[in-house]
């Protein structure tokens, strides 16, 4: 399990690596560069979920982990795409009126699980934004013939860019709007009485480490609460034992 932990997770971990790289390969190489650098941060998106409920190895650390690679490598990737289109903006406030959305469940108690419209939302994100990168740097694309080339280059503007943005932005929006009805939608609260219960079927020692283990990367826990307990009432449970 340690190993597929590990798998797992360091899938996630290219996405923080590749966060903070994303600004030096474009000042140094170009956007047609950032632009397969995001493609294989968002294939590590997709490949690290199904192989961690295809190896029955998600927890509660993985979806944290994973969570915020997602928030971060997205946020610092428009923000680098604002530097060829002052469109990106729109995805920005969005990502961070998502995230405002996020802590403000956390703190209420609530499920963060991504819904649908959520999940949907990163794909949409990264066709849009990886053809735009491409698309700002035409000439290092040397697999292209000449002739489309010239005709890509004749049609790249502006309102192209918002016009391949315009799906993600949308996206964004339905994404904002499901996050903020669930906010009014009585089951996803936590009821932090089924944390105290757990405690005796845990086990918990005297080990934080090993209680870390037991909550935060153990997948049978995870399985069992992934869509009733809170990172809240979890972080609770580490701080009392």
């Amino acid at each position: 399990m340690a190993l597929k932990l590990l798998l797992i997770n360091g899938l996630t971990l290219i996405r923080v690596i590749g966060t903070f790289i994303l600004v030096p390969i474009y000042k140094n190489l170009g956007g047609f560069y950032v632009g397969i650098l995001s493609l294989i941060c968002y294939l590590t998106d997709s490949i690290d979920g199904i192989l961690a409920r295809g190896m029955k190895a998600s927890t509660f650390f993985g979806a944290l982990f994973d969570g915020v690679a997602d928030k971060l490598f997205t946020i610092i990737n428009f923000i680098v795409l604002y530097l060829i289109t002052p469109y990106a903006l729109i995805p920005i406030v969005f990502e961070i009126l998502i995230v405002l959305v996020q802590v403000f469940k956390y703190n209420r108690n609530y499920n963060l699980n991504s819904n649908i419209i959520g999940k949907s939302k990163v794909w949409v994100l990264a066709i849009s934004v990886v053809l735009i990168f491409l698309l700002s740097d035409i000439s290092n694309i040397i697999f292209l013939p000449a002739n489309i080339k010239e005709f890509l280059i004749s049609i790249t503007n502006k309102k192209l860019y918002f016009y391949l943005l315009f799906p993600a932005i949308i996206m964004e929006a339905l994404t904002l709007l499901s996050y903020l009805l669930e906010i009014f939608t009585p089951t996803k609260y936590i009821n932090p009485i089924m944390s105290t219960k757990e405690l005796d079927k845990i086990d918990l020692g005297k080990s934080k480490w090993e209680n870390f283990k037991k909550i935060w990367l153990n997948p049978d826990f995870y399985q069992k609460h992934k869509d009733d307990a809170s990172l809240r009432s979890l972080n609770k449970i580490m701080k009392n034992h």
